[in-house]
């Protein structure tokens, strides 16, 4: 199945566009994501040749509750203070019938680890003031810790609260530059 994606450079709209993640809590998953995104696609005729630049502002994590995303945002986890972006590069893309695997390297709080990411096409076209519009979806898993996001809290001897595993997604929306 070919998939026609047309080549250019786009930029991520940070309006349209976010990161949502969801880890385990005492057996419930806990959702949250961050709204401010930014960055280019370099979308090649070539697709394999394309390439993502994107950044995450951390001071954007949202949960809901406003007590643990200050919690989130401290030390204990993300660091905002001393590490207020988060940043991710592609080095490759893989077509894969209707998706693409799309590898890359993942820094938060300064610690960079090579992710996969599975993304999909999710069409484009033209908005209402002429601007052209692409979008996609993208998921992968990452080990918390392996980041240095560590913040867990247990009773003595007791099982740790919260999972390691977290499930991210993107719901991405680029406009051609022109």
């Amino acid at each position: 199945m070919s998939i026609d994606i047309p080549a250019g450079r786009y930029a991520i709209d940070p309006v349209h566009s976010f990161l949502q993640f969801a880890t385990r809590f005492v057996g419930a998953r806990v959702r949250g994501r961050f709204s401010g995104l930014s960055g280019t696609l370099e979308i090649a005729e070539d697709l394999a040749k394309s390439s993502v630049q994107a950044q995450i502002d951390v001071a954007t994590l949202s949960t809901g509750v406003g007590e643990r995303d200050d919690h989130l945002r401290s030390a204990d986890y993300f660091d905002a203070a001393s590490h207020p972006v988060a940043t991710f590069a592609s080095n490759g893309l893989v077509a894969d019938g209707d998706r693409f695997l799309l590898a890359g390297d993942l820094t938060i709080r300064g610690t960079i680890r090579p992710v996969e990411l599975e993304v999909r096409f999710t069409g484009d076209g033209e908005d209402q003031t002429g601007t052209f519009r692409m979008g996609f979806t993208a998921s992968g898993r990452v080990s918390r810790s392996a980041f240095g996001v560590n913040g867990n809290v247990s009773k003595v001897g007791g099982p740790l609260l919260i999972g390691d595993a977290t499930d991210i997604t993107l719901e991405l929306q680029a406009t051609r530059e022109s």
